[in-house]
C-alpha cells in the first residue's frame, strides 16, 4: 500500500518524463507485467501487456501525429492504490486536430504502476483523431 502524496508524485513524474520526451526515464516507474489500455478501434486501440509494450506504445504517439502529440495535466487525484490524472490531450494527424480533456485511471502498488486505463471524456471525437486511413 502506498501513500496519496507518493502515488500522486509518481503520476506527476511520469507525464513531466514524456513532456521532456525522456521515455526511458519512465521504466523504472512501472512494473514489469503493467497493462496499458485503450479503449476504441483506433490505430492506438488495444491492451498493452509488459513494459516493453507500453513503450513502443508511447513511442508511437508522437510518431503517429508527426511529433505534434502532447499532454497538458490539469490534476492528479490520489489514494493508497490509485490515481486519476485529468489532462488536456493535443495533436494534428491527417489534417484533423484534437483537444480533448482526457482520464488516465493508474492501478498502484509497492510504488510502481500496475495498470492503466485511458478514458476519453468524448469517446466519438477520440476514434475519429486515431482512426485508421
Amino acid at each position: 500500500m502506498g501513500s496519496r502524496a507518493g502515488n500522486e508524485s509518481l503520476v506527476r513524474a511520469i507525464f513531466d518524463a514524456f513532456a521532456r520526451g525522456e521515455g526511458f526515464g519512465l521504466r523504472g516507474l512501472f512494473a514489469e507485467d503493467a497493462v496499458w489500455s485503450v479503449p476504441g478501434r483506433g490505430v492506438m486501440a488495444g491492451v498493452y501487456q509488459g513494459r516493453e509494450e507500453i513503450f513502443r506504445f508511447l513511442g508511437r504517439l508522437p510518431k503517429e501525429t508527426g511529433g505534434t502529440y502532447g499532454s497538458e495535466l490539469r490534476d492528479v487525484l490520489a489514494s493508497e492504490e490509485r490515481a486519476a490524472a485529468i489532462y488536456i490531450a493535443r495533436g494534428t494527424r491527417h489534417g484533423r486536430s484534437l483537444e480533448l480533456e482526457q482520464v488516465l485511471l493508474f492501478g498502484i502498488e509497492g510504488g510502481l504502476v500496475r495498470e492503466v486505463l485511458a478514458l476519453p471524456s468524448d469517446p466519438e471525437v477520440f476514434e475519429e483523431f486515431w482512426a485508421a486511413d
